[in-house]
């Protein structure tokens, strides 16, 4: 994981419009077999080591944030252990933002995903509407709600995106301060449950029960009993596996941003319980603790707090299920800083409240005394010398970064799925940056070239006995039609070693990487171009327009 410090100096990399171009254009690297050592171009990068970030939101017991803290007040534990905190600042993203220089222009045909040429540096909001999770008659209260909040509670330093989590992900608005966008884009929510995931129990009809054998209908009765129970956790599980991808994607999306990230999570129905469920007479082990907490630590690895927003107003606990949703909502928020908010009548003024909290926060950085990355989950406490005051910060992280270990083994084998996953995704990931140059082909030709050229700093590298830095990412190229199909792909893995002046180099060029393409008979709307870091699972894509028909 980067320190801060890191990030802005890759993103104040500034590497000239000439130097970039000399860079992709000297490149002369081939396409690697999957698995083949590549002896790439000089480079220098400084090894990266795992440095675990953790923002700290700091309030007086009316809920003001506190400034003018230091270093000394606070205390960092990880898993009851003191550790040395070796970075440390307090952060103001609406007052930073101000700072920041343009980025130059893009030349032609070039195209990147760093954040800076996205949108302005600054507070981050991502609205998240849940349809798929709430009920049906809630969802126009929702919109209602939302559209209110657009026009009187969001700021105006504020960069929302909204995004809508129905049978998929989609995107109605990337950030903006244009709260008429915000608008325009929430007018297009149609305010409607998806269709193809219900929980409708199938009917029989009476005459055939009636027509039924002696003693046949207990048993059809049970056997439907059955079948609706196996529906209903098939239809849950799938919820789930499309909620935590949904949240994954939008981890990968900003994970390059600097800085802290609210996301409120505006749901009726959260569809997992962090303890097994008791169903009739047996228990329906249905926990997704697990798959919760992992999507929790990726969030909190992106600077992404999870504010859990209850759609449907103000309810009580005599409500069947309300209790163990609010305490999920609960749970989600703490393992990621954020902070729940239900059981009112004013939601609009509870995303109006997650969006302004973490405005200013205290930014802490350590190096962990345990280096043995075995994958488990470790858990962190943040302590402040005055008892009056009130902090959130995430709870913890997974140790799987820094060696190849069996967790590392084990992504390995997940990596045809993930890559699935990111190429699904609506936004470009940004964990792993990088500039790349795609010429159109010229009519009559059935191939195109995408050259890579990645900032060194965001990948991992792991020492080697000779005083070497070795690195393996992924590369695909990926063509898709205007249905969203991949209709012809390209990808190769690559392993590279980097003596010292190598290494060195890689900082002032960046790495490059050539990948060439084959099209197929079809239409084609863009290109995605992919970078996975295998060490860290990190990913990063690039969209390229590409408006092209290669005829039979």
């Amino acid at each position: 994981m980067l320190t801060r410090a890191s990030r802005t100096s890759l993103l104040g990399l500034g590497l000239s419009v000439a130097l970039t171009l000399g860079a992709l254009a000297s490149s002369q690297n081939a396409p690697a077999p999957s698995g083949s050592r590549v002896d790439l171009p000089a480079a220098v990068l400084r090894v990266t080591t795992r440095l675990v970030l953790v923002d700290v939101v700091v309030t007086d017991k009316d809920g003001r944030p506190v400034t003018g803290l230091t270093r000394d007040d606070f205390v960092l534990l990880e898993e009851g252990q003191p550790q040395t905190i070796s970075a440390f600042s307090h952060e103001s993203p609406g007052v930073r933002a101000d700072a920041q220089p343009e980025p130059p222009p893009l030349p032609a045909h070039v195209y990147t995903n760093r954040p800076e040429y996205r949108t302005p540096p600054g507070p981050l909001v991502i609205l998240l509407l849940d349809s798929l999770n709430t009920p049906w008659h809630d969802l126009a209260y929702m919109r209602q709600q939302m559209l209110k909040y657009i026009r009187t509670q969001v700021k105006p330093d504020q960069r929302v995106a909204v995004m809508v989590l129905g049978n998929n992900l989609m995107v109605l608005q990337d950030f903006t301060t244009d709260s008429r966008l915000l608008l325009a884009a929430l007018e297009r929510f149609s305010g409607e449950r998806p269709a193809g995931l219900n929980n409708e129990p199938t009917q029989i009809a009476p005459q055939a029960l009636a027509e039924a054998p002696a003693g046949a209908v207990e048993r059809i009765t049970a056997n439907l009993e059955r079948f609706h129970t196996e529906q209903a956790g098939a239809t849950t599980d799938e919820r789930v596996r499309v909620t935590l991808a949904s949240l994954r994607a939008i981890g990968r999306a900003v994970a390059g941003y600097p800085g802290r990230k609210n996301l409120i999570w505006v749901s009726g129905a959260f569809p997992f319980t962090l303890v097994p469920e008791r169903s009739g007479n047996f228990e329906a082990f249905r926990s997704y603790a697990s798959e919760v907490r992992r999507t929790a630590g990726e969030l909190t690895d992106a600077q992404v707090a999870v504010y859990p927003v209850d759609a449907r107003g103000l309810v009580g606990p005599w409500f069947s299920g309300i209790g163990g949703s609010h305490a999920t909502m609960n749970q989600l928020a703490q393992d990621t800083g954020g902070k729940a908010y239900y059981n009112r009548n004013d939601i609009e003024v509870a995303v109006s409240l997650a969006a302004a909290d973490g405005t200013s926060y205290y930014f802490l950085a350590y190096h962990p005394e345990n280096n043995n990355w075995d994958g488990k989950f470790r858990r962190i406490e943040v302590r402040v010398n005055r008892k009056e005051l009130r902090i959130r910060h995430r709870r913890g992280y997974y140790a799987t970064e820094g060696a190849i270990n069996e967790a590392t083994q084990k992504r390995e084998k997940a990596q045809l799925e993930e890559m699935k996953a990111i190429l699904r995704d609506p936004l470009p990931a940004t964990a792993i940056t990088f500039l790349a140059r795609v010429r159109p082909p010229t009519p009559g030709e059935k191939e195109l070239l995408a050259e890579f050229l990645l900032d060194a700093e965001t990948l991992r590298y792991v020492p080697t006995a000779d005083g070497h830095q070795s690195m393996k990412a992924d590369f695909l190229v990926a063509a898709v039609s205007p249905e969203g199909r991949v209709l012809a792909s390209n990808g190769h893995t690559i392993e590279a070693e980097f003596d010292p002046p190598r290494f060195a180099a890689i900082q002032e060029t960046g790495l490059p990487f050539k990948c060439p393409l084959a099209l197929v008979p079809g239409r084609y709307e863009r290109l995605r171009l992919v970078v996975r870091d295998h060490l860290s699972g990190l990913a990063g894509t690039v969209d390229v327009p590409l408006a092209l028909t290669v005829p039979d």
